[in-house]
């Protein structure tokens, strides 16, 4: 598997995409004024204790308190001054979650202050290697911290690795000393910017280049990649072309259709993905796609396509919680495993590590995966004015009985004008035109009718005025 990193960057935001294989894969975007927390280590004040969740709200010095986890026996009072770093971005009416456990990542190793063990990387299998890197590591590690080697460790010798731990355990001192001095709530240190944590993050033996179209970005992307072993293999292009970098890479119409409720299969069939406030969830659909051979192969091979589509839709619309997945109808044990041995294996490349439980007997598998950031429909997104975001609003027929109702009601009254005006938003007003309501309602309700049209009206909306 081949991988690429594409950045595109201006002054008003970051984007970031994965390719693997020719696919994208993931897509980040990051702008400006919108707060990226995750990673950021604060000195916050308590401010209450919630005993009967187990939790504790914690003022950062942001609009939102951080909640904050008491599990595992933490203890803490009201006023009390701790260290926190943010695990979980602020997602509408809740704010950011942090945890009492502080981690410094490096680029070969993270730094764990508060435990004391050595641990390596389960994506590095070789033995030996791991022995190798878990000897450096006891040889460097200072007293009373944890290491973790990184994958990204795989191959790199010891003068790298020593030099990635002195600068960890130096910038943990200067994080303890600016925790002395600083009163709280404040902000102690702060994420790396998107560009430069994309790097740090997703270095990894199969990224052979990375294009971006920002010459500051490339500049320091050029002395960060001089620094590590595996920066000579990587290619570091600048694009300096006029139309959108994501453009002249093909990858336009991926990023246009993050936002689609239905993902198309190759085979036809397709996916449609719905979002609520408790889950995702993803129904399978044959579409026009009939098969060849028999119905159970039909079924299997759209199942099949959609395990792996679905593996990739879950990162590239950075998808966080709980997925539920319909598949199409299977009756054997053997296919229904199958599938699920497809999806496990395409889930495998998300660093975020998805976890699959068991297919029921309804075909659903339910899939876990972890939070950390506003998923990228929030920050693209916002719920439609018009619909609220239910995706729907009340037709002109429903809306068409609803004002002969309110006529009716009206022109019972003995004060009731029999001369009345019927004020609606253009949408409504020009299908019941179209249906010569106004003469029918006349007729039937021995009134006189007009009709106007008001745009800035919502399109539900309607007035009923005396026009006499």
């Amino acid at each position: 598997m081949l991988a690429k990193i594409i950045i595109g960057a201006s002054e008003d935001e970051n984007r970031m995409g994965l390719i693997e294989d020719g696919q994208l894969m993931e897509y980040l975007v990051e702008r400006q004024g919108e707060q990226h927390l995750v990673g950021s280590i604060f000195k916050g004040r308590v401010c209450n204790v919630v005993r009967g969740i187990q939790a504790a709200f914690v003022d950062i010095g942001l609009e939102q308190n951080a909640f904050l986890y008491l599990g595992n026996g933490l203890q803490v009072t009201e006023g009390q001054s701790l260290l926190v770093q943010i695990t979980k971005d602020a997602r509408g009416s809740k704010g950011p979650t942090a945890t009492c456990e502080i981690t410094l990542p490096g680029k070969y190793v993270v730094l764990v202050p508060q435990l004391d063990y050595i641990g390596v990387s389960r994506k590095i299998s070789n033995k030996e290697e791991r022995e190798r890197l878990h000897s450096i590591c006891r040889e460097h590690k200072p007293e009373g911290v944890a290491l973790v080697v990184r994958t990204a460790a795989s191959g790199v010798g010891a003068p790298a690795l020593a030099a990635d731990i002195a600068e960890l355990t130096a910038a943990w001192k200067i994080l303890t000393a600016r925790e002395r001095l600083a009163k709280s709530p404040c902000l102690l240190q702060r994420e790396l910017d998107l560009p430069i944590r994309i790097v740090r993050d997703y270095l990894k033996p199969e990224l052979t280049e990375i294009a971006v179209d920002s010459l500051d970005i490339y500049m320091r992307l050029e002395e960060l990649l001089k620094e590590i072993p595996q920066g000579k293999y990587i290619k570091l292009t600048m694009y300096r072309g006029l139309e959108d970098i994501f453009k002249y890479n093909g990858f336009e119409e991926d990023v246009a259709g993050i936002s689609d409720r239905q993902v198309n299969l190759p085979s036809g069939g397709y996916l449609v993905i719905d979002y609520t406030e408790a889950m995702t969830v993803i129904d399978v659909n044959s579409g026009k796609f009939s098969g060849r051979e028999s119905l159970e192969e039909t079924i299997m091979q759209i199942n099949r396509e959609a395990a792996k589509e679905i593996a990739r839709q879950l990162r590239l619309r950075d998808i966080g919680g709980i997925i539920v997945v319909d598949f199409i109808d299977m009756h054997t044990e053997a296919h229904k495993r199958e599938i699920l041995d497809v999806l496990h294996a395409s889930l495998a490349g998300d660093k975020l590590k998805p976890k699959v439980q068991d297919i029921t007997v309804l075909n659903l598998v339910e899939i876990t995966r972890k939070k950390s950031r506003q998923n990228l429909s929030s920050v693209l997104y916002t719920p439609c004015p018009v619909c609220g975001g239910s995706g729907r609003v009340q037709n002109q027929a429903t809306l068409a009985l609803e004002i002969k109702r309110r006529l009716r009601s009206m022109l019972r009254r003995r004060t009731s004008s029999k001369e009345l005006l019927i004020v609606a938003n253009p949408w409504l007003s020009q299908w019941m035109k179209e249906k010569s309501l106004l003469r029918e309602w006349e007729r039937e309700l021995a009134c006189s009718l007009k009709l106007e049209e008001d745009p800035s009206l919502h399109v539900e909306n309607f007035m009923l005025l005396d026009n006499s």
